[in-house]
């Protein structure tokens, strides 16, 4: 093998890396420097979370950062929650009534009244005085 052989081949391993890198790479560290913009700090993991599933827009980045400030929620979840029509600002609504009463929130069982276009508020409410169980 020749120096100019090694050195073509060097120069495809350096292109083919340069190439992946900003296919693979480069979206994710997009994605982190804008949630960061708004007030999240994210590991790379989630940043691909995001990236993967394309939601890394500003609506939901906001929302994912005033629920995380007020009970935190696996990323995934919130990202599924989104994905199947469900309205992020209302998760928000009943989490935070349920942790204004000092109750451990279930997120599966917000998550499936807010898909049921139910007000997690008033379903807090109503919840309250039936001794915490939720009706559908």
């Amino acid at each position: 093998m020749t120096i100019d052989q090694l050195f073509l081949i060097l120069a495809l391993l350096l292109i083919f890396g340069l190439t992946f890198g900003s296919v693979y790479f480069l979206p994710i560290f997009i994605t982190l420097l804008r949630s960061r913009h708004y007030g999240l700090n994210l590991d790379f993991k989630q940043g691909r979370i995001l990236v993967k599933n394309l939601c890394a827009k500003k609506t939901f980045l906001i929302e994912v950062r005033e629920i995380w400030n007020v009970y935190p929620v696996q990323l995934d979840t919130l990202v599924g929650h989104f994905h199947a029509g469900g309205d992020l600002s209302n998760l928000k609504l009943g989490i935070s009534e349920m942790a204004e009463r000092n109750k451990e929130p279930n997120i599966k069982i917000l998550i499936a009244l807010d898909l049921a276009k139910h007000d997690l508020k008033a379903a807090v409410d109503k919840a309250e005085k039936n001794n915490w169980r939720f009706e559908v």
